[in-house]
């Protein structure tokens, strides 16, 4: 944090300018030439490089004037340095010897500038970072007793990134959903898939995964490794032992090194599972726009398709004239508006071979009425207190087994049934503890061997 509070306050001008693009291409330019220069640019080079890169374009920056800027002649590469000069993002070192002013880029503007051109040009550096990367350095530290944990860290660098640019492929395919429906005619659709979803994710996004250094190749070896890491002792104490030379502490040296072997390997299953979501995605994608390109051709060429377009027209503020214009043109006495045949109906299951078979059709006999009280008088004919009271007046020490008490009459065997089904309730004041598989059989009774316990929590009425 406190490299941070280092940046002077003016540093942060140039994001809420109205010409903060204007600056930001001119920084890309000239930190590009400075990297190849020995980091040393005079005055002149970098005036000489903004104006060859605006000089096909009118540019205007006077939004950004201040009261001491009164030169309204000075060229406009050289105002735009100016600019940053003043906002802090470059710096000027006079050199006297050579009485020439240069030009240096301060080390906290540089990482902001490195953000600039990785949001320009976002697949640069990614497309050459493979899994073969991380499987190389740690078949290197599993073979090379040599090698210190710096290798180690390299591999988790590399996991971490792998898996950013993954996410990033995750989440940015869902651009791509929202320009579906966006587009009126199949041209245009079709086009946007071939020009813009492939060319970016198989030629661009897919190049992290292509068949020559797929994921799937590597990741198996690459568990393998880590595990034979996690088991080798002889490692672990020779890597402490080279450690604790330099003056490092055993323990957390032990610790590190584990600590960045379940990284990898987390890093790994990580990568998997974002592998699984891509997939899934793609297919929702080419699922998505196959339903789109049918609809767009079925617009004009079948019912369905003038039926979503009368739809949406009435959706818009003229839908009463419209409505009037087809309640004239409809014939509501034609056969082929009233009848049933045209009614959607729900299409029915697939029959089988065995029901298309003519057989008699069984139906079941209807219940006389003495039987149906018969069925609503079990139901009802027992309260929740004569329930409650046959499970706890053959309670011993709060529990209860069916097959310490037989059951001899038909009032026995319904209240045991109603209180079976009265022990799930969240205010019965017992509960069944346990269901064995066996069944009690007693005369005509059988019901299963099940105990009931007491529910201290719960009063009695």
């Amino acid at each position: 944090m406190e490299e941070i509070l280092k940046i002077p306050q003016q540093f942060f001008r140039l994001f809420y300018s109205r010409n903060r693009y204007i600056y930001m291409e001119s920084l890309m330019i000239i930190y590009d030439e400075y990297l190849y220069n020995d980091y040393f640019l005079s005055k002149e080079t970098c005036i000489q490089l903004i104006a060859e890169h605006f000089s096909d374009r009118i540019v205007d920056i006077t939004a950004d004037d201040e009261e001491g800027d009164t030169d309204t002649y000075e060229p406009m590469a050289t105002k735009i340095l100016n600019r940053l000069v003043r906002f802090t993002w470059l710096k000027k070192v006079e050199d006297y010897s050579s009485f020439k002013t240069n030009i240096v880029i301060m080390d906290y503007a540089s990482i902001f500038i490195e953000v600039f051109k990785k949001l320009s040009n976002p697949d640069e550096s990614d497309t050459d970072l493979y899994i073969q990367n991380v499987y190389t350095n740690i078949f290197s530290f599993y073979h090379d007793n040599k090698v210190g944990m710096e290798i180690l860290r390299t591999a988790m660098v590399n996991i971490t990134r792998l898996n950013r640019s993954l996410q990033d492929m995750l989440h940015n395919m869902d651009q791509f959903f929202g320009t579906l429906l966006e587009k009126d005619n199949y041209e245009e659709l079709l086009n946007e898939h071939l020009d813009v979803y492939v060319e970016t994710i198989v030629n661009k996004k897919y190049s992290l995964l292509k068949t020559s250094d797929n994921f799937y190749i590597y990741k198996n070896d690459i568990k393998k490794l880590l595990r034979s890491l996690q088991e080798d002792e002889n490692r672990i104490y020779l890597l402490k032992q080279r450690l604790e030379a330099e003056g490092k502490n055993a323990e957390e040296v032990e610790n590190e090194f584990l600590d960045l072997l379940y990284q990898i390997e987390r890093g790994i299953i990580n990568m998997e599972n974002r592998i699984s979501h891509i997939d899934s995605e793609h297919s929702k994608y080419v699922r998505a726009t196959v339903s789109r390109l049918e609809y767009l051709l079925s617009n004009e060429d079948s019912m369905k398709g003038n039926v979503i377009t009368l739809l949406n027209l009435m959706g818009n503020d003229q839908k009463e004239v419209l409505l009037n214009q087809v309640a004239n043109a409809v014939r509501i006495n034609d056969l082929t508006i009233t009848s049933s045949d045209s009614l959607y109906r729900k299409r029915g299951k697939r029959r089988v071979f065995e029901e298309t078979v003519e057989v008699e059709e069984r139906t079941e006999e209807e219940l006389s009425k003495e039987e149906i009280l018969r069925l609503n008088r079990n139901k009802n004919r027992y309260n929740k207190e004569q329930i409650e009271q046959f499970i706890l007046d053959q309670m011993e020490d709060g529990i209860y087994r069916t097959i310490d008490h037989p059951v001899n009459s038909e009032e026995e065997f319904e209240l045991l049934i109603l209180a079976y089904d009265y022990s799930i309730r969240k205010n019965s004041p017992f509960h069944v503890v346990n269901k064995k598989e066996s069944n009690l059989s007693n005369k005509k009774y059988t019901y299963p061997d099940i105990v009931f316990e007491r529910n201290n929590h719960v009063s009695i009425l």
